[in-house]
């Protein structure tokens, strides 16, 4: 103990002199006098007052603000939360608008067309740079077989390849090993469209046909697969060479496959 009290000897001495001062003082103000040297006394002590007044609001004014700032972080938070929240609601709320209008118009296109069909989901996709084809969840168990027509009411996607009891794989029309009967719907001039991957191209069409970009091309029902008058796809380019017989015609798929999720399975 008296090792500590000698090692903070100065300080102990400043505040004897300051309680000293302070007593001096307040027993002078009681009596109604200030001498000459308690004056200097006086505004001493009353700076230290102030100092230690000003500090202690200040300390409190910033613990009010601390409490106000956390206060209103933790309701930022919560905000934030809530915002979160309802942005994923939304989110799910237009996925199911936009699919129950997607599986609506499969409905009412199912209805337009007397054919037998069955309704899949699109579960797998494969467009890779030598084949073009998707998987539905139906199979030999929903009734569907190889080699019927898969539609949606965009137009025709292509035609069942293989078949499991629960998943069958579908042929797209873009796929190279793809072909099927066309007929232009402006004229009816007919033709033969092979699938070239992105898109698709009408094999051995005379140099006089009269084929022009954006014509429609439609199924014509001669290949014995498709149902007649299903969009198939529309031309994009007509190339025509002298030296050649027949004109290079390329046509863009009527099916946007990058966003293809429902179809129609047509049952023979």
């Amino acid at each position: 103990m008296p090792g500590f009290i000698a090692k903070r000897r100065t300080i102990f001495f400043i505040l004897f002199l300051l309680m000293l001062l302070f007593w001096l003082v307040t027993a002078q103000v009681k009596n109604g006098r200030l001498t000459v040297m308690e004056k200097p006394v006086l505004a001493v002590s009353g700076f230290f007052e102030r100092i230690i007044s000003g500090t202690y609001k200040s300390a409190v004014s910033l613990g009010d603000s601390y409490v106000f700032l956390a206060r209103t972080h933790r309701e930022n938070e919560k905000l934030k939360e809530e915002l979160d929240r309802l942005r994923l609601e939304n989110g799910a709320m237009n996925e199911l608008l936009i699919e129950n209008e997607r599986l609506r118009d499969t409905l009412n296109f199912k209805h337009m067309n007397p054919p037998a069909s069955v309704t899949a989901q699109v579960i797998g996709k494969e467009l890779s740079p030598t084949s073009s084809t998707i998987t539905i969840n139906k199979g030999s168990d929903d009734g569907v077989r190889k080699g019927m027509p898969v539609i949606t009411s965009a137009g025709v996607v292509g035609r069942v390849q293989t078949v499991l009891p629960d998943w069958s794989k579908v042929l797209l029309v873009t796929d190279p090993a793809s072909t099927l009967a066309v007929r232009v719907q402006r004229n009816r001039e007919e033709g033969l469209l092979e699938g070239k991957l992105a898109r698709c191209a009408l094999k051995y069409v005379s140099y006089y046909a009269d084929i022009q970009q954006g014509d429609l091309l439609v199924t014509s029902g001669l290949d014995g697969v498709y149902p007649k008058g299903l969009s198939v796809a529309t031309v994009v380019k007509v190339t025509k060479r002298e030296a050649s017989a027949f004109q290079t015609v390329v046509a863009e798929p009527a099916v946007r496959f990058s966003r293809l999720e429902e179809v129609l399975v047509f049952k023979k």
